[in-house]
């Protein structure tokens, strides 16, 4: 039997799945991150190799795989890319190795290989896209110095800048800072500099639960910062259509993330799309991150 591996790794967690040739999943498994860090990008294939044979050893199937793909987070230059290629290759792990971004991944599962837009809110955020022609382009995704508009950390860092504006007095009034004080298990506004100095971008971003939940209850400084996040998401959708043009039929916008799992954002995110890209068709995902890769196996071993 011929077995193929399909990997998605993000900044949480890996996870691998296998299926046979006809596209049946075999076994599924998840383990550590396996974001690409630029200053060791070797350690991010240790990571797949031990999960892909630690997963294949449990469903009593023998390596190396016929192919791998391997969708990562932080692949961001050619010379990470393709030293994690490498590293695979020199495993065994698999007969043929291919290695791409996680956005990539998400947005074949997302489509089912089709054209559209896959729109990924998490702790980060970025937006991938497939026009009718084929072209692949990007839009978002630099990070949370330069970007990151709408997503878990965006929210979160709007909101405790809008909470000690409030404190201030150069701000409206909020209940921002007692509730993410609380949440914190932090004393004052003055103990919020050193915790943010510290914090991983990760822990930051897990405010947003709180920022969406005052939205909700009518806070009218999270409501806005909620807006502006989704209106900010929705302009890489509109980036991206006009980039990709022409389009036979309406583009298809798939949310993915955790943040667009909320149904505040959702509904918000649905709102300014209406406004700002109204041919646009809001979708559920076809598949997973993990079934997008294994459809880039597939295709490697036919190659």
């Amino acid at each position: 039997m011929r077995v193929f591996a399909g990997v998605d790794g993000g900044g949480t967690r890996t996870t691998v799945g296998l299926a046979d040739e006809n596209g049946w999943e075999i076994a599924r498994s998840a383990g550590a991150a396996g974001l690409v860090d630029p200053r060791d990008p070797i350690a991010s294939a240790e990571t797949v190799v031990a999960l892909v044979r630690d997963t294949a050893r449990s469903a009593g199937i023998a390596a190396p795989v016929e192919a791998l793909c391997a969708g990562l987070a932080g692949v961001g230059s050619e010379s990470e890319r393709v030293a994690v290629e490498l590293a695979l290759r020199g495993s065994g792990i698999a007969a043929r190795v291919g290695v791409i971004s996680d956005g990539e991944i998400a947005l074949e599962g997302a489509l089912g290989g089709g054209p559209g837009i896959l729109l990924l809110a998490g702790t980060g955020s970025v937006a991938h896209a497939r026009a009718p022609d084929g072209r692949f382009e990007r839009c978002g995704g630099w990070g949370m110095i330069l970007g990151d508009e709408g997503s878990g950390y965006g929210i979160a860092r709007a909101a405790l800048i809008a909470a000690v504006r409030a404190v201030d007095g150069r701000g409206e009034p909020t209940r921002l800072l007692p509730v993410m004080l609380e949440a914190l298990m932090l004393g004052d506004a003055d103990a919020l500099p050193p915790w943010v100095g510290r914090a991983p971008k990760s822990e930051v971003a897990a405010l947003t639960v709180h920022v969406l939940r005052l939205a909700g209850d009518g806070d009218a400084v999270a409501r806005r910062i909620v807006q502006r996040g989704a209106a900010d998401l929705v302009s890489h959708a509109v980036a991206l259509v006009r980039r990709l043009q022409p389009w036979a039929e309406p583009p298809r916008l798939v949310p993915y993330g955790g943040v667009l799992r909320q149904p505040l954002m959702r509904d918000l995110l649905a709102r300014a799309l209406a406004e700002q890209l109204p041919e646009a068709q809001l979708v559920d995902p076809v598949e997973d991150a993990v079934a997008g890769a294994l459809r880039y196996a597939r295709k490697l071993a036919l190659n």
